[in-house]
């Protein structure tokens, strides 16, 4: 029952009456002359080629620094692919650089293992005997070659009196 009593209080109570808000003034129009209006568009003008250059700028920009991103992704992509590929690649080398090393273990072993034999000394052969050089005659000089014959060349001239002096007309 404590909602009827704030109920009815409050429809007991008297509304306040609000002042009424003042009228308000008309503005006058302003009146434009053709220079004002002129300057004013000039103005406009400015102000969208400013912006348009700033929305070209910002979308640069934006396309640049999704460029980075992508490039940084692609980065940590091949990073953790070669890092893979490394490891499966290592784990294959350590495998072959373990056979290696048990067959060079067997190489030498097996080498301990023969018995040793006394190396025989190589038979060395002989040298020929060099027979006495035969004695060097001179030879005369040879003749000088003949001179080369001159070539004739013959040339073509053409008769140029039996020409059109004026073939175009």
């Amino acid at each position: 029952m404590p909602k009827k009593k704030l109920f009815e209080e409050s429809a007991d109570a008297e509304p306040e009456e609000s002042p009424a808000p003042p009228p308000k003034k008309e503005k006058k129009k302003r009146v434009l002359t053709e220079e004002d209006k002129e300057r004013l568009k000039a103005q406009l003008a400015r102000g969208r080629e400013t912006a348009r250059k700033n929305r070209q700028k910002n979308a640069l920009v934006k396309k640049i620094k999704r460029k980075d991103e992508e490039e940084e992704k692609d980065k940590l992509i091949a990073k953790s692919v070669l890092k893979k590929n490394n490891d499966e690649e290592l784990g294959m080398m350590k495998g072959e650089i373990d056979e290696l090393k048990n067959l060079i273990k067997n190489m030498k072993l097996e080498k301990s293992a023969r018995p040793k034999t006394p190396e025989l000394p190589k038979e060395v052969p002989e040298p020929e005997p060099v027979a006495e050089p035969e004695p060097v005659v001179a030879k005369a000089a040879p003749a000088p070659a003949p001179a080369p014959e001159p070539v004739v060349k013959t040339i073509k001239i053409f008769n140029t009196s039996r020409r059109k002096k004026n073939s175009f007309m």
